[in-house]
């Protein structure tokens, strides 16, 4: 074996006397194989771009998922999914453009390129710092005036000179759905925006405690008003009502009846009386036959959450559930729904009997 350091002397040596090492010829023959090679490699390459194109080209060609067999983009209608028409054309689109918002005038039932408040200068782009045309605030390149919104238009109330986050008329800003700043309870800004934001000494703990209590509210349960266990009591003793829906009120915190069905009413008629999009408790009064033909009946209790509702609204009713039946005395049957097809009526005869 040759160890590296005969290697590295056999090196040495033969640079200190490259007479003693003669390169040997270069043969033409090498040289000529060389060039076969890379004629073959060409040949390879381009054969493979040819069939690459034929599949291509081919009925092999795989299509787009989405895509609708036989069809071009743009030859399918986007509001009713049919194929014989687009969406210019479709018998549905007046509908379908009533809940559509104006993004200038933020009214429903129209879009911007309909709305009839346009002007030609509405559609230019305008720098609400300096009023030039061309470019928007975050490109202005002069320095802010009046808080950059100098010629800026307000869609609440219509004057200039002020955003609609920042108008006296718009209680809720930058929150259209409700809400404020954690911090420091403001609604003109966002948490991250906040100017108190780290500094433990300011006023933010003022938004923190009142989130602090909302959410120890929300865990302890609500107040239950009286009217909810005397009609209750009347549903159970004598059978005046054949359903009670109860709803939370998060204004004055407490549980208060808002539907009472008569003895005539039907399933159907309970199911069709919950809102789609809130929150609710029930009672219901079922009666059924067993398989002894014995006439029987159960009261059942139904919490109603289903999942196009608020997260909030989802948490409080949770929350309070137990609290809640603590206070009805003679529930049976309990049964949690968020679909309709949770609380249908074989559903019910199941946990019934």
């Amino acid at each position: 074996m040759v160890s590296t350091r005969q290697r590295l002397a056999r090196k040495r040596f033969k640079e200190a006397n490259p007479h003693l090492f003669p390169e040997p010829p270069k043969d033409s023959s090498s040289s000529s194989k060389e060039k076969k090679n890379k004629k073959k490699y060409k040949n390879l390459k381009t054969l493979k771009m040819k069939t690459i194109a034929k599949k291509k080209s081919g009925s092999t060609l795989r299509k787009h998922p989405l895509r609708v067999s036989g069809m071009r983009p743009g030859e399918s209608c986007f509001i009713c999914k049919s194929s014989d028409h687009i969406a210019k054309l479709c018998p549905k689109k007046a509908q379908w453009e009533k809940n559509k918002i104006c993004l200038l005038c933020r009214q429903r039932g129209h879009s911007l390129k309909n709305c009839p408040e346009k002007n030609d200068t509405n559609e230019k782009k305008l720098c609400y710092n300096c009023g030039e045309a061309g470019h928007s605030l975050s490109k202005c390149p002069h320095p802010l005036q009046d808080g950059g919104t100098k010629y800026a238009n307000c869609f609440i109330c219509k004057e200039h000179g002020h955003l609609s986050k920042h108008c006296p008329k718009n209680t809720h800003g930058i929150y259209p759905k409700g809400g404020s700043c954690k911090i420091c309870g403001e609604v003109t800004h966002f948490a991250k925006h906040c100017p108190n934001k780290g500094n433990k000494n300011s006023a933010s703990f003022v938004g923190q405690q009142r989130t602090c209590k909302l959410l120890a509210n929300s865990a302890s349960g609500m107040a239950v008003n009286d009217e909810c266990k005397l009609k209750f009591l009347e549903l159970k003793a004598k059978r005046n009502f054949r359903f009670i829906i109860f709803k939370i009120d998060e204004k004055i915190q407490q549980v208060s009846v808002e539907k009472l069905g008569q003895p005539d009413e039907s399933y159907d008629d309970f199911t069709a009386s919950l809102p789609a999009n809130e929150c609710r408790y029930a009672v219901f009064d079922f009666d059924f036959v067993t398989d002894e033909n014995c006439q029987k009946s159960k009261i059942i209790f139904i919490s109603w959450s289903p999942d196009t509702s608020r997260v909030r609204s989802k948490m409080l009713y949770a929350s309070s559930k137990d609290r809640f039946k603590r206070e009805l005395d003679g529930i049976q049957v309990e049964l949690q729904a968020t679909d309709p097809s949770e609380m249908s009526l074989d559903i019910v005869k199941g946990r019934a009997f």
